[in-house]
C-alpha cells in the first residue's frame, strides 16, 4: 500500500480545495476586455444615434457609418488591447526580474544590511525582536526564499512570472470581441429597422451584455448575484450614458 508523501498530500489538497480553472486564471482580462468592448462599441452607436438625424438619406448614411465604424473599432481596439496587455505583462515580468536580480545581489554582497532590514520588516509585521531574529536567521539558510520575502515585503512587488503574456493578450482580445459585438448585432441582422429602433435594440443588447458579464463575475467570484449585477451594470450604464450625451452635442 502506497503511503502518500507530504508533497503528494499537499498537491492533492491544492487540487481538491483550491482548484483554479484556466478560465479563472484570466478572469481579470475577461472582465476588463468585456466591459471595455461593450462600452467602446456602444460609444460608436451612441455617438451617431445621439446626433440629430433629419432625413432618410442621413439616416441610411448613419446606419452604414455606425456599422463600419463599429466593426472597425471592435477589431482595431480589440487587437490594440490584446497586444497592449501582452506587452504590459512582458514589461512587468522584465521589471520584476531586474528588481529581483538586484535584491539577490544585495543579499549576497550586503548580507548584514539586508538581515537588519528583514528583522525590521518582521517586527513591523508584529513579531517581537527575538522572534524576528530567529526567523531572519532561518531566511539566511534559504537565500532564494529570502529574496522572495524581500520582494514581497520590502519592495512590495507581486511575482508576475507565472503569467502567460500570450494567453493574457488572447483572453483580453477574445473577451473584447465576444462582448463588444453585442451592441452591433441589431445593425448586422435588423438593417431594415428604423434608426431609432436600431438604437433601442442596441441599448437593450448593451444591457444584456452587461448583465451577462455580471453573471459571469458572480459565477466565477462567488459574490452575491445582486451585487455583481449592480456593479457591472451600473458602471457600464454610466459610461454608456456619457457616450450618448457626448454624441448629442453633434449633428450629422
Amino acid at each position: 500500500m502506497h503511503t502518500q508523501t507530504r508533497d503528494e498530500i499537499y498537491a492533492q489538497h491544492l487540487k481538491d480545495e483550491h482548484k483554479v480553472s484556466p478560465f479563472e486564471g484570466y478572469f481579470k482580462e475577461v472582465i476588463y476586455g468585456g466591459i471595455d468592448g461593450i462600452i467602446t462599441t456602444f460609444a460608436v452607436v451612441a455617438g451617431f444615434s445621439g446626433a440629430a438625424l433629419s432625413s432618410e438619406t442621413t439616416t441610411q448614411l448613419s446606419f452604414l457609418v455606425v456599422l463600419l465604424f463599429g466593426l472597425a473599432n471592435l477589431f482595431a481596439d480589440g487587437v490594440s488591447m490584446g497586444l497592449g496587455n501582452y506587452l504590459s505583462v512582458r514589461s512587468n515580468q522584465d521589471l520584476y526580474k531586474a528588481s529581483r536580480d538586484k535584491e539577490a545581489h544585495e543579499i549576497e554582497h550586503n548580507t548584514e544590511m539586508e538581515y537588519d532590514e528583514t528583522v525590521t520588516i518582521l517586527m513591523q509585521k508584529g513579531y517581537d525582536e527575538a522572534d524576528a531574529v530567529v526567523i531572519a536567521n532561518l531566511y539566511k539558510k534559504n537565500p532564494t526564499y529570502w529574496v522572495d520575502f524581500m520582494m514581497n515585503h520590502e519592495l512590495e512587488i507581486p511575482d508576475p512570472t507565472g503569467d502567460n503574456p500570450l494567453y493574457t493578450g488572447l483572453a483580453t482580445f477574445g473577451s473584447f470581441l465576444a462582448f463588444g459585438i453585442i451592441p452591433l448585432l441589431p445593425f448586422l441582422f435588423l438593417s431594415n429597422s428604423s434608426n431609432t429602433a436600431l438604437f433601442m435594440y442596441s441599448i437593450f443588447g448593451t444591457f444584456i451584455a452587461l448583465v451577462l458579464l455580471g453573471i459571469l463575475k458572480w459565477r466565477v467570484v462567488g459574490t452575491d448575484l445582486k451585487t455583481s449585477l449592480f456593479e457591472v451594470v451600473m458602471i457600464g450604464s454610466a459610461a454608456a450614458t456619457v457616450a450618448y450625451l457626448v454624441g448629442s452635442f453633434f449633428t450629422i
